[in-house]
């Protein structure tokens, strides 16, 4: 529903793999989720793993909730529904990132979401110079908080949105 709010077509086919074991992902390291572009498949771990949690940290410095699994969920759909409605040719992964993190805050309950803008208070980011890879490889949470305090700002919400799907933000050079 929110995909859709944001102009986004949700209709295309995904499958969607259910992991007990972090490590069974086709991802290197340990992860709560991915999507696969060349198989068009979301992996996500299950609940049980995500309490379990031991080798996959703690994403916004928070224990493990069902609301947040269900906010993990939420992201890695997202881009499956950014990778089939991208206008331009080469969507960033920082494009990818701002997009799911901001879906992933939307869907939160507003108690979970306030708690983290709460613990991780950094402000929005200001420019499109400073929303880098970098940035996101040193601190996703961060990265996270920063995406949706951006995102909310007035001026940015859906335009902005669809100013990255049409290359106009965030592409790569």
């Amino acid at each position: 529903e929110i995909m859709r709010s944001l102009g986004f077509n949700t209709s295309v086919h995904l499958d969607i793999d259910i992991l007990d074991d972090a490590t069974r992902s086709l991802h290197p390291t340990p992860i709560f989720g991915l999507f696969n572009t060349r198989a068009r498949r979301v992996e996500i771990v299950d609940y049980a793993t995500h309490l379990a949690g031991t080798r996959l940290g703690r994403p916004f410095g928070l224990m493990p909730s069902k609301e947040l699994h269900y906010s993990f969920i939420a992201h890695e759909i997202s881009h499956a529904f950014i990778h089939e409605n991208t206008r331009f040719t080469r969507l960033s992964t920082v494009a990818h990132e701002y997009i799911a993190y901001v879906v992933q805050f939307s869907v939160m309950p507003e108690e979970l979401r306030e708690s983290i803008l709460k613990q991780i208070d950094v402000p929005a980011f200001n420019h499109d110079e400073e929303i880098s890879e970098v940035y996101l490889n040193l601190s996703p949470s961060y990265f996270a908080v920063k995406s949706w305090r951006h995102f909310i700002k007035p001026e940015n919400g859906k335009e902005y949105i669809n100013a990255i799907l049409n290359g106009e933000h965030l592409c790569e050079d």
